[in-house]
């Protein structure tokens, strides 16, 4: 048996990187192949064989070896970010499913499709799938009133099923505030952190930078960090560790849906900054209090964080009761995908 995993791996998106990781939770690494921004890194990092995305000679090859392409988590059907990146997924699809194998998307977000052109070939596509599985009800609906017609599932983000490892630096004692910020269109993001750094610090709080994507967030977790005098979070090795150091944090404020996911997992209560429906069906599934501006400025984060403050010690009791539903279908659908690997190769 091989399963060729695809998604948007090897570019350090933790994100990204926890689907993997949750995957291969479930997944024999040894029957795994992935597509990969860095396979060096991807290989080191899972143990799993890795194949360069961008080389198509080596995709198609990858395609025609494996027995089943499993497209994993993340939002890889949109076109927010580029046309390019929705047309690169669909062909992928197409490719499997013209090379006669079963291809499956687990645990995706759908949308936003701004273009008609994305709306009109994501219908076409995906209508010729047997079952899509979908992290949140918002992704269903996207797709039900697109007309996709495909048998869907209503399930998780494969993250929530990430078991965290203990990080190599745990933090040390202190009340810690994680900020995942995220450069977004003209909101000023920058300003709107480092005002809501100097203010938790104000507090008596211990704010940390905590960047979900390393070649975008980085940079900008610098630059507040540096303007607020406050800490940025080390690259980890693994996502399940930085899913552990999060467990830590007293609260987390997250634009970045991971950000907010890793955070919730380990029962910290999170703002949610919504610069993306997809943060917003988050908020709806956790019961999240939620930051909803038409632009971010800092006075409006940091009087959306003094509303929840007060919240915080009734969150973090009744969280673990919140996420547990999200974890359990997290879990089951990582065994049903197991079932359906392990059923092929018995066939085989």
């Amino acid at each position: 048996m091989r399963l060729l995993l695809v998604g948007y791996y090897g570019y350090r998106n933790w994100g990204d990187e926890g689907c993997l990781a949750s995957l291969l939770q479930r997944l024999p690494p040894q029957a795994c192949v992935v597509l990969s921004g860095d396979p060096e890194f991807t290989e080191q990092t899972y143990g799993v064989r890795a194949v360069p995305r961008m080389a198509f000679r080596a995709v198609r090859q990858a395609v025609r070896e494996a027995d089943a392409l499993v497209f994993g988590g993340g939002s890889l059907l949109q076109d927010v970010t580029s046309l390019r990146s929705l047309l690169y997924y669909l062909m992928l699809i197409e490719s499997g499913r013209r090379a006669g194998k079963p291809v499956w998307l687990v645990g995706q977000g759908m949308g936003p499709f701004r273009r008609a052109t994305s709306r009109w070939l994501v219908r076409r596509v995906l209508n010729r799938l047997d079952w899509i599985s979908l992290r949140d009800e918002d992704s269903a609906e996207r797709l039900r009133a697109l007309g996709v017609r495909t048998s869907l599932r209503v399930d998780a983000d494969l993250t929530w099923a990430l078991e965290p490892k203990p990080p190599a630096s745990p933090l040390t004692e202190g009340k810690w505030v994680g900020l995942a910020p995220r450069a977004w269109g003209d909101w000023q993001v920058k300003e709107a952190f480092v005002a809501l750094a100097c203010a938790l610090k104000a507090a008596g709080y211990q704010p940390l930078l905590v960047p979900m994507q390393e070649s975008q967030d980085r940079p900008l977790c610098e630059q507040i960090a540096l303007e607020a005098e406050s800490p940025v979070l080390s690259p980890p090795c693994h996502p399940a560790e930085l899913m552990g150091t999060l467990a830590r944090l007293h609260a987390m404020v997250a634009m970045r849906l991971h950000g907010a996911i890793f955070a919730l997992a380990q029962a910290v209560p999170t703002l949610c900054v919504a610069y993306d429906p997809k943060v917003e069906a988050l908020a709806r599934q956790t019961e999240m209090p939620l930051v909803n501006p038409q632009s971010l400025t800092g006075e409006a984060l940091v009087e959306a964080w003094r509303a929840f403050e007060p919240q915080i010690p009734a969150l973090q009791r009744t969280l673990p009761d919140t996420v547990h539903p999200l974890k359990e279908r997290a879990t089951a659908l990582l065994e049903h995908l197991a079932q359906q690997a392990g059923l092929m190769y018995n066939i085989r």
